[in-house]
Parts: structure tokens; C-alpha cells; sequence
């Protein structure tokens, strides 16, 4: 069993994000390519297999989850559809496809030298925002999760997986901060 057994489930959770989500597996050649990329520009520190096997990874409408995962999480979904809605935004209201390669200079080119990719970390940093609301919305989290999640992501952000983003500290002090106006609109209004 596998989470692809599931597939109409979860993209219709990604629906409610962006209706142009569809869900695939990692096991083409396009994500090994990624994979060799990350591995080379990480200096070795990010594993291939750690890519392809741990992480969930979107580009345009596209969203690829390793098909060895059991299940699926509407976390993780929302956080990737959210990452598809970026893509549409950059491309002008011709939708996701259009807005790839303008995400893609930003995201991943843009300030490329490690350490200096700002706006890779905001544009995870609102694709966590988003999750956090959509599960906070739903009941299927609590304050103690968005602030365990932000110190998580923060983490992740500012080391190899994201290719050293942004300054660690900075980093933080930005998730937290997010994760704080999360939890005051849901718990204190």
C-alpha cells in the first residue's frame, strides 16, 4: 500500500489550494536530475536518496512525493499546492506553467550564492504560513505545532536541504515571528 492508492483523495485536498495540482511519483528522470543537482551544489551534503526518498518537491503544477510514503498529510499538501499558487502569481494569470520559470529565477538562481537566497526562504516560509492555517482552520493541529513546526523549519531552511538559504538566526527569528501571527489570528483574535 502506498499513498498512490489513495491519489484522487489527496489531490483533492491540493485542489482547494490550486485547481491545476496534479500528484506524481518520484521515479522520473527529471527528479533524479534534481537530485544530482542538489547533491553537487550542497558540496555532497544533501544526499540524493535523502531527496528522493524524504522529501516532497513541486514545480508548477506539478507535485512529486516519493512512492514509497505510506500516506500523505494535508500539511504537506497544502504547503506544496501553496507552492503552485506562487507559480501562478509569477505567471501572470497564465497559470503555473507560465510562471515556472520566473519562480525558478527566483527561488533557485536569484541570490544563488549559499546564504544569500532570501527569497527562497520567504517563499517557504508562506507555503509553511499556509499549511499552518489550513490545519489550524481544520482542527488537525494546535498552537505547540506551529511553533514546534517553525523551529523545524527554520532549521531546515538554513542548512544543506534548502542550500543554506538564508543566516540561521535570521531565519528563525523569521519563522517564529510568522508562526506567532499564525497562532494569534486562530487562538487570539
Amino acid at each position: 500500500m502506498s499513498w498512490v492508492d489513495q491519489k484522487e483523495k489527496y489531490e483533492a485536498v491540493a485542489r482547494q489550494i490550486d485547481p491545476s495540482v496534479r500528484l506524481t511519483t518520484k521515479d522520473g528522470w527529471i527528479w533524479r536530475a534534481i537530485a544530482w543537482l542538489l547533491f553537487l551544489f550542497s558540496f555532497g551534503q544533501f544526499k540524493r536518496a535523502t531527496f528522493l526518498t524524504r522529501y516532497a518537491t513541486t514545480l508548477g503544477p506539478l507535485q512529486a512525493y516519493p512512492r514509497g510514503w505510506l500516506w500523505l498529510w494535508d500539511g504537506i499538501i497544502v504547503h506544496e499546492s501553496q507552492h503552485t499558487a506562487q507559480a501562478r502569481k509569477f505567471g501572470l494569470g497564465l497559470g503555473p506553467w507560465a510562471g515556472l520559470p520566473l519562480m525558478l529565477l527566483v527561488y533557485g538562481i536569484l541570490f544563488f550564492p549559499v546564504g544569500l537566497a532570501y527569497f527562497r526562504y520567504r517563499l517557504e516560509l508562506d507555503a509553511e504560513r499556509r499549511s499552518w492555517d489550513y490545519l489550524l482552520e481544520n482542527g488537525m493541529a494546535d498552537e505547540e505545532y506551529v511553533y514546534r513546526n517553525a523551529e523545524r523549519l527554520a532549521k531546515n531552511l538554513s542548512g544543506p536541504a534548502y542550500l543554506w538559504s538564508w543566516f540561521r538566526g535570521s531565519v528563525r527569528k523569521g519563522c517564529l515571528k510568522v508562526a506567532e501571527k499564525v497562532v494569534e489570528k486562530h487562538f487570539r483574535p
